[in-house]
């Protein structure tokens, strides 16, 4: 597969709409009753009209997958976009609160089966002292979003660029990612992006070589995978709607191993119980703007020069 940068592939001020011949998220042949049209960044999974200008990604695919996406793209997409338990909103942006009013109304959480915008989490403990004594404590979290379905929309997204970066014009279609080699290792909110691990695995990556970077949406989407020098790994995290980063490990399974047994275990704070009856917590930890290094662009970014698009066929 080769690797094309995207800062080299396109102008970043227009669409592309790729020529694919084979669905982009699981490569089954395309036929014309079957083929449907999707944006790999959904245009409903940020907020209405960020993608209006500029650059977004148009991938053909099977029916079955532009299904399972949108699905998880629903609820998904309203949550990270909700405002946090103090009522903030991570940008003073109306297009942002314009499209929490109206997803209120229809998303629901397959958490609670309730709508997504009246999910929010909230917790109240009472823990035996003795004496008759007992500590209540009560607060109010984030709705509640399941590993299993932020790591299958993670995944469609990277698929998504891989396919775009890897397409080959002749052939009609671009890599896949094997999802056996794809691993999520962890998704925090904004309020814990300063999270030990997550700290971590940005210090380790950084020297990698990036070979995909994208910032969609007016930066409500940011996405980039990195290449370890040398090596079949590569690193990949997603940030949707500045809420919600998802960030992971993409290569041979005992490359994985070793680079997940060096980063630090997650520490909990105060646990009560076992596993059937107790509770427990860890601080959450923020990020400054000047330790916030996992989307930083090589030095040299913006004087590697634009090429020609390799997904048309140059012109005779």
């Amino acid at each position: 597969m080769s690797d094309v940068d995207l800062r080299e592939a396109f102008d970043p001020g227009k669409p592309v709409s790729l020529p694919n011949r084979k669905c982009a998220y699981c490569g089954e042949s395309l036929e014309r009753r079957t083929t449907t049209q999707d944006h790999v960044v959904g245009r409903r999974f940020v907020p209405e009209g960020t993608l209006a200008t500029g650059f977004f990604l148009q991938v053909k695919t099977c029916r079955p997958c532009n299904d399972r996406k949108a699905v998880l793209e629903d609820d998904i997409s309203i949550i990270t976009m909700l405002p946090d338990t103090r009522g903030n909103y991570v940008r003073d942006d109306e297009r942002l609160r314009r499209t929490v009013a109206r997803k209120s109304k229809g998303a629901i959480s397959p958490a609670t089966r309730r709508l997504a915008a009246q999910s929010y989490n909230k917790i109240d403990t009472s823990i035996p002292i003795g004496g008759g004594v007992s500590l209540t404590y009560s607060c109010v979290a984030m709705p509640t979003l399941e590993d299993q379905r932020v790591a299958r929309l993670a995944y469609y997204h990277v698929q998504g660029f891989t396919h775009f970066r890897s397409f080959d014009i002749e052939r009609g279609h671009g890599g896949w990612l094997q999802p056996g080699e794809f691993l999520t290792l962890g998704h925090l909110t904004r309020e814990d992006w300063g999270n030990p691990r997550l700290m971590a695995f940005t210090a380790a990556t950084r020297p990698w070589e990036p070979v995909c970077t994208a910032i969609l949406a007016d930066g409500y989407f940011r996405h980039e995978m990195r290449r370890k020098p040398d090596s079949e790994l590569a690193s990949w995290a997603v940030e949707w709607n500045g809420r919600l980063r998802v960030f992971g490990l993409y290569g041979p399974a005992e490359e994985r191993e070793a680079f997940v047994a060096a980063l630090p275990q997650e520490q909990v704070d105060f646990a009560w119980g076992d596993t059937t009856n107790g509770f427990a917590w860890r601080t959450e930890t923020p990020i400054t703007d000047a330790d916030d290094r996992l989307f930083d662009l090589p030095e040299d970014w913006n004087d590697r020069p634009l090429a020609s698009p390799h997904w048309r066929r140059p012109k005779a």
